[in-house]
């Protein structure tokens, strides 16, 4: 098992971009690093942010009191989400030291300490034992591992009999080797510290490779369209933003990286090169 992943540039961009996740994504009133899940009924970002961990929680079908392991925790919205929403005890792992000491903060101003529990642990090789979770949920977390099923084999380990895993993230859609859809993905992948996003098909037969049975998906990409806008949009006055920050030396060359993402996610996604995607897969009883 190769287990491989880019540590340091993965805490060193989510370390110096916090920031701005707290001034342009509502990070602090939300605590969620990802997009958010649009619908009929959904007023605005911030709602749909939540939104975006409740339709994770369904279609995971999350039952009250189950044991989660938050893989990439980010600051600890999801952990808490569930800890509140549904009664369950959570374990929130990242890379980060930052994020797990917010991740702290964030649960005892929560009341949550006896509840949820934060760890500086790598998802491809954690400590736990066998048989420890009833869930296992990655939200925008999976596409940093170098070989996805790496991921998906620590699942497996770890999952109880029954339990089951939820992966809500970007997947590639068949992008040739060497092509101008390519460099383009690459451009992108390379702003937020990630390899590459693992292709569709290829992700679900690598659930069963590695074991899952009752392998569900589904392509939620419409629900995160006006997240893909709304971040397109923040492009032009944001480039500007970071680029006197930084001249001021008050921003890094990765927050730089981090507002051209806008740009590339957007027209990645008008290429239709990507999608957005819940996995979810059940380890047997037997």
């Amino acid at each position: 098992m190769s287990t491989t992943l880019n540590v340091q540039e993965i805490i060193d961009y989510y370390d110096h971009c916090q920031v701005d996740y707290e001034e342009f994504w509502h990070l602090n009133a939300r605590m969620c690093m990802h997009y958010g899940y649009w619908d009929e009924t959904t007023p605005n970002l911030i709602m749909a942010l939540s939104n975006m961990n409740a339709k994770v929680a369904e279609f995971v079908n999350v039952q009250p009191g189950s044991v989660v392991l938050d893989a990439g925790c980010g600051v600890g919205g999801s952990s808490i989400f569930l800890a509140t929403q549904h009664k369950c005890t959570t374990v929130g792992i990242s890379l980060s030291n930052k994020q797990i000491e917010q991740c702290k903060e964030n649960a005892q101003q929560h009341g949550l300490l006896n509840r949820s529990t934060f760890e500086c642990q790598n998802y491809l090789e954690t400590s736990f034992p066998d048989n420890t979770f009833d869930v296992v949920w990655g939200i925008e977390s999976v596409c940093y591992a170098h070989d996805k099923i790496d991921f998906l084999r620590e699942a497996y380990r770890i999952l109880k009999p029954g339990g089951r895993f939820i992966v809500a993230d970007f997947f590639s859609n068949d992008v040739r080797s060497g092509t101008s859809d390519d460099e383009l993905m690459k451009k992108w992948t390379h702003t937020w510290a990630i390899n590459a996003y693992a292709d569709v098909e290829e992700f679900w037969e690598k659930m069963a490779t590695a074991g899952f049975a009752d392998r569900k998906r589904k392509d939620v990409t419409k629900n995160v369209v006006k997240s893909i806008r709304r971040l397109y949009y923040l492009f032009y006055p944001g480039i500007v933003y970071m680029s006197a920050k930084y001249l001021l030396r008050r921003r890094t060359k990765q927050n730089l990286l981090n507002a051209w993402s806008t740009f590339y996610q957007f027209h990645a996604y008008r290429r239709n090169l990507w999608r957005y995607m819940f996995f979810s897969g059940t380890k047997p009883l037997t």
